[in-house]
């Protein structure tokens, strides 16, 4: 699904359906419908971020070179927020995180790591690489992040309850994965 479509949606879910169709129409976009489009695309990404670290974590592993032993994180096929495992000949080696590269002694390894997906744009396609999370999860998500931003603060926690309760129906039926989520405040 379109990203534009799943906002469209969103917009229909938090009782604003004549933005929804202005954004289904060719025209030109009001000020005011262009500024929600805007701050739920800045929504979605935060959701899809926010699953990614806390909930549903991304990892990949990728195998790099460097003469100096230092690897720079723009040189990771996906952006890294967690490394996990460095390995050059499949022996763990010490290494330090920089805050723009990672350093060890070895001139090549695999490096296993957590990432955060990219951030969308409006005429991208929706993909999350794990199966759990589909586009209810993530719209209940923006719903409440957006609401909470216009400062409804009853619609918000309406939202945010149901995207707390679809995360934990879908933690319940994947298997267990050797992490505790992100503990959440009543």
């Amino acid at each position: 699904m379109q990203v534009k479509n799943i906002l469209i949606d969103v917009m229909r879910m938090v009782g604003r359906p004549d933005a929804a169709e202005e954004c289904e129409g060719d025209g030109q976009l009001s000020g005011e419908t262009e500024r929600m489009q805007r701050a739920l695309l800045l929504c979605l990404n935060a959701v899809t971020d926010e699953l990614a670290r806390g909930y549903f974590p991304l990892k990949d592993v990728q195998s790099l070179s460097s003469q100096s032993g230092e690897y720079s994180y723009s040189s990771f096929e996906h952006t890294p927020y967690r490394i996990v495992r460095v390995t050059s000949d499949g022996k763990k080696v010490r290494w330090s995180a920089e805050p723009l590269s990672l350093v060890c002694d070895s001139k090549s390894v695999e490096v296993e790591y957590e990432y955060v997906p990219d951030a969308l744009g409006l005429s991208d396609e929706f993909s999350y690489p794990d199966s759990s999370v589909g586009v209810a999860l993530v719209s209940y998500g923006v719903a409440a992040e957006y609401m909470l931003i216009a400062g409804e603060v009853e619609s918000a926690e309406m939202w945010e309850s149901k995207y707390r309760s679809e995360i934990d129906r879908q933690l319940s039926l994947s298997p267990v994965r050797g992490r505790v989520p992100p503990r959440r405040w009543l």
